[in-house]
């Protein structure tokens, strides 16, 4: 096992998932535009989708995504059978194995999904669409589904770099549930003001 190889990949792998952080947290920042109101959210989202690299973006994003899945998908594999054996060591806060791969594959197929969505779905007004999608009981499920997993999945990761920075042991779990608690929150504040 090249282990010189293993350490700069699970590098690049926390690069992917720290760009990624970053793009998650102006995602949910540049939604919360949709509380000053109907025109701003739509100029806003037009703006955006004009940008000169908004599909090089787009681009980067998406293979940042793949290499970060991948790197995780061969880690595990090789974990798996570590020196003929299966991988022993226990998965964080005793998470059953099963349950952490299945909601981070339905972060995954949450991630894709929202991507077709905006992607091809979506009108002019992005305002109304917001209002439609979140008045329908089947797509509010999925989209607070998809936030409970991807929150799940940031405590993992940030709590992980938190302890790789030298931040301790406890802090690191109350910093980085800090952090997701105010991302969630931002992102279901959309829906919910629609709501209520």
């Amino acid at each position: 096992m090249n282990f010189t190889n293993n350490v700069s990949r699970k590098k690049i792998m926390a690069f992917a998932g720290l760009v990624w952080f970053v793009y998650v947290i102006f995602h949910m920042l540049s939604l919360l535009v949709f509380h000053s109101g109907h025109e701003v959210f739509n100029q806003f989202y037009d703006w955006i989708n004009h940008l000169a690299v908004y599909h090089l973006l787009v681009l980067i994003l998406i293979a940042l995504l793949v290499f970060h899945v991948g790197s995780a998908i061969s880690r595990q594999l090789r974990n798996n059978v570590s020196k003929g054996q299966s991988y022993k060591k226990p998965y964080p806060l005793a998470i059953p194995r099963v349950v952490a791969w299945g909601g981070v594959s339905a972060l995954l197929l949450f991630i894709v999904f929202h991507f077709v969505q905006m992607k091809f779905f979506v009108t002019d007004d992005m305002y109304q669409y917001m209002l439609t999608i979140f008045s329908q009981p089947l797509m509010l499920s999925v989209y607070l589904l998809g936030l409970v997993t991807l929150s799940a999945h940031l405590h993992h990761g940030l709590a992980n770099v938190l302890q790789s920075l030298g931040v301790s042991a406890v802090n690191h779990y109350r910093l980085a549930f800090v952090i997701t608690l105010l991302i969630f929150i931002g992102f279901v504040s959309v829906p919910m003001s629609i709501l209520l």
